[in-house]
């Protein structure tokens, strides 16, 4: 009985605990998507948070918590930087690129995809096209506005130096002060 108990136990620990996280339900996910890229037209001014610093190669750096999240429990973070302002959103980290976080990245590809209307272009950038990706499993998927060409976001997996984890990242490139 006990022996039973233990390997259905360790059983459903391996099924369930190397599944892919849901991402948010595409409704959610939309919304908070819309509030974002509105806000990058006018600098993230909109869902400008609490000033916090952020370690960066050594460095502290200024930025901002944003009030829009996608994930719980992972906050994006807007720069400092009026001219050029970004926003960057961590969806998902591993410590290497495995099956979980290859399906993180394309679950959330396929809602931006579901997202967004008709003003949009999408570019995916792998190791195939892509020179600066050769011999990786990174990708980006880049994702530019027709109407307003210096608006674009990126949804990419890779290294990151910041979380010294692999990533899949949203980030956003906002209008900078005319």
């Amino acid at each position: 009985m006990k022996k039973t108990l233990f390997f259905s136990t360790i059983l459903c620990i391996a099924f369930f605990g190397f599944r892919a996280p849901e991402p948010p339900p595409v409704d959610n996910f939309c919304t908070q998507l819309n509030k974002m890229l509105d806000a990058a037209k006018e600098g993230f001014e909109p869902v400008k948070g609490t000033a916090t610093t952020r370690m960066i190669t050594g460095t502290e750096k200024n930025f901002f918590v944003s009030n829009v999240k996608f994930v719980d429990g992972r906050e994006c973070y807007i720069n400092d930087v009026q001219s050029y302002p970004e926003c960057e959103c961590v969806l998902e980290t591993d410590t290497r690129i495995t099956e979980k976080l290859s399906a993180s990245y394309d679950a959330y590809k396929k809602q931006i995809k579901e997202c967004i209307g008709e003003e949009w272009i999408i570019t995916e950038k792998d190791s195939t096209n892509d020179f600066y990706l050769k011999d990786t499993k990174y990708k980006k998927l880049v994702v530019k506005n027709k109407i307003e060409r210096k608006m674009k976001f990126h949804l990419y997996i890779y290294s990151s130096m910041i979380e010294k984890k692999r990533v899949v990242e949203l980030k956003f490139e906002g209008l900078g002060k005319k």
